[in-house]
């Protein structure tokens, strides 16, 4: 329609610039048909002046037509491309639309679930607006119930502090009773802590007597068992010898009466002489000893190990006793007899066994549980039945450390019966 209406509008001025003018008034006229013997010289340069300005004016409208004319082309090519635009942007807003209603759907879905919603949580603050009311109603009884004993209590509390002030008035009648009893007690303390001192140095001075006269008796006693020892063994072997000698005395006797069998009294004197040797064998054997004295001359207050070594040795006839395990071999088999002394370090406890093959035979400790006194001693005394290759040696049972000096007090004795 708007292309119609410009194809017109430009017929129409078309149409007015080649059949009309505006020297003839807008009629049509050919300018043959002018008269001009009726014009003079004056009208005639006036007319032709005007005829040069509508030919100027024409050639102006003309290239105004023409202009026109490109304008409505290239408007007419801006409302292709508008109209395009158009199109695409109705189908682009269709698509648009078709989504924006199904968002709608969905939206007025969600705005159902959530008047649902709504609706229930009216239902639960109306529930909540009753809990609250009962809440409120709990309340005020518990708040009542609160001031009635806050009044029972302050009644309560008032007969309290009253007697709470007896009591301090008490404590503090008695506080300065006990006041008065410490400084006498300070007073005291000097000569309390002399006095114990003096009992404890007479206590442990009565203990190391008891302990010398102990010492010194158990001394004599094992000098007179090893005396009775000597005398004993010196006594069995002496017989044993005599019996021996009267018996190869008679044998020779019986060999030199019966000459018949003088073969075989030959070989039996021949045996009886071995015989003999053996039993003269066996008695120096006899008379050999078997005895040591080990020692240890330094001190360990933690030491917690299983052997008691004592590396230092005062005698070791027949060589059984090892300085560096501590451990006794019997070089032969036979009775023995050991004698441990361990004494403990200051305040510390030690327990000691004497050990034969890995079994425990006798034990002996050295500490006090009552008084707490310093260095006690530990002594026991075991006889045994020795196989050779029989070990014996001193193994801790429990407590730590021991105590000796340059003298040795902590010993490990030995010796064959």
């Amino acid at each position: 329609m708007k292309q119609v209406v410009c194809l017109l509008f430009v017929a129409i001025c078309l149409f007015r610039s080649n059949g009309l003018s505006v020297v003839t008034d807008n009629s049509m006229h050919n300018s043959t048909d002018i008269d001009f013997s009726t014009l003079d010289t004056k009208s005639v340069d006036v007319f032709r002046q005007l005829l040069n300005q509508e030919t100027l004016i024409r050639m102006t409208l003309v290239k105004n037509v023409h202009v026109l004319m490109k304008d409505m082309v290239s408007l007419q090519q801006s409302l292709v491309s508008a109209e395009s635009e158009i199109s695409s942007l109705k189908d682009t807003t269709g698509r648009e639309i078709t989504e924006l209603k199904k968002e709608l759907q969905s939206l007025k879905f969600q705005n159902n679930k959530l008047n649902d919603e709504i609706t229930k949580c009216n239902e639960n603050i109306f529930s909540l607006k009753e809990n609250i009311t009962e809440m409120d109603e709990n309340h005020r009884v518990f708040e009542k119930q609160l001031s009635d004993e806050k009044r029972k209590f302050e009644r309560n509390t008032s007969g309290v502090l009253a007697d709470l002030k007896i009591e301090v008035r008490y404590l503090s009648t008695t506080l300065l009773d006990l006041n008065k009893h410490t400084l006498q007690i300070d007073k005291n303390i000097p000569e309390l802590v002399e006095n114990k001192y003096m009992m404890i140095s007479e206590r442990v001075n009565d203990s190391m007597a008891m302990y010398s006269r102990e010492m010194r008796s158990t001394g004599r006693k094992l000098t007179t068992a090893l005396s009775d020892l000597e005398r004993v063994q010196q006594s069995m072997a002496k017989s044993l010898f005599d019996d021996l000698n009267s018996t190869v005395s008679s044998v020779e006797a019986e060999v030199k009466k019966v000459e018949y069998e003088q073969l075989k009294l030959s070989s039996t004197v021949s045996s009886l002489e071995v015989f003999r040797m053996n039993v003269t064998n066996n008695h120096c054997g006899l008379s050999t000893k078997v005895a040591f004295t080990a020692t240890i001359t330094s001190s360990s207050s933690s030491w917690t190990g299983g052997t008691l070594v004592f590396p230092q040795v005062i005698n070791n006839v027949g060589g059984g006793y090892n300085t560096g395990t501590g451990i006794f071999t019997a070089p032969m088999g036979g009775h023995y007899v050991f004698f441990v002394s361990v004494q403990s370090f200051n305040t510390e406890e030690i327990w000691v066994d004497i050990v034969l093959n890995d079994n425990s035979q006798v034990r002996t400790m050295a500490y006090d549980q009552v008084d707490n006194d310093y260095y006690e001693t530990g002594v026991n005394l075991v006889v045994l039945r020795l196989d050779k290759g029989d070990t014996v040696w001193v193994k801790r049972y429990k407590g730590k450390g021991y105590y000796s000096e340059s003298v040795p007090i902590t010993t490990f004795s030995g010796f064959q019966l």
